[in-house]
C-alpha cells in the first residue's frame, strides 16, 4: 500500500498473486492471471452468480497495495494487466476509486489483509511468524498544544560578535 508496508516471506507468495476479496477471502493467483480474472472471480464471489450480474463489472475496481493512500484518487490495475507474483492486491468498490480512501478505511484494510494473511499462513502448515504481513503506518493529526507550538514564533538571541574591517591595502601604480 502505499502508506502500507506489505511483505511477505515462503516460496507459495513468490510466486502468486494474492487478492483480498471484500468479503475478507485471500486468493493466491498465478503469474499468467490478469486483473480481470481476478474481478470476474471476485464479483462470482461477493453474492453469488445472479448478485454479480446484476452488480456489473464496474461496480469493483482491482487495485494494488502501493496504490492505496490516503485521502487522494485509488488507481486501478487495467483488466489486461497481468498479476505480479509476491504482490497483494485489493478488490474495492467502484465508488472508492472516485472518492479516494479516509485514513480508517486504510488501517482497516490493512488489518484485514494481515488477518487473511496469517490464516492463510496457518492453513498451509506454515508458521505465523514466517507469513506475510502488513502494517499500516497511520498518522494522526498533531493536538492543539502541538500545532499551538509549531507554529509559535521562538526568538533566540544572536549572539553578535564584532568584526573589524579593515580596507583593503592600495596598490601603488609605479
Amino acid at each position: 500500500m502505499g502508506l502500507c508496508a506489505s511483505s511477505s516471506a515462503g516460496a507459495a507468495a513468490a510466486t502468486t498473486a494474492l487478492v483480498l476479496l471484500p468479503t475478507g477471502e485471500l486468493r493466491e493467483y498465478p503469474r499468467a492471471a490478469t486483473a480481470a480474472r481476478a474481478l470476474e472471480d471476485a464479483a462470482a464471489g461477493c453474492g453469488g452468480e445472479a448478485e454479480a450480474e446484476k452488480a456489473g463489472p464496474s461496480s469493483w475496481f482491482l487495485c494494488d497495495a502501493d496504490g492505496v493512500g490516503f485521502d487522494g484518487p485509488v488507481t486501478a490495475v487495467r483488466g489486461g494487466e497481468a498479476l505480479r507474483p509476491g504482490q497483494i492486491y485489493f478488490v474495492l468498490p467502484a465508488e472508492t476509486r472516485r472518492r479516494g480512501m479516509r485514513g480508517e478505511e486504510v488501517a482497516a484494510l490493512a488489518v484485514k489483509a494481515s488477518a487473511a494473511l496469517a490464516a492463510a499462513a496457518g492453513t498451509n502448515g506454515r508458521s505465523r511468524r514466517r507469513g506475510a504481513v502488513v502494517a499500516p503506518l497511520v498518522f494522526s493529526p498533531p493536538t492543539e498544544e502541538e500545532e499551538e507550538e509549531r507554529m509559535a514564533v521562538k526568538t533566540v538571541p544572536v549572539a553578535t560578535t564584532r568584526r573589524h574591517w579593515r580596507r583593503p591595502r592600495s596598490v601603488s601604480r609605479r
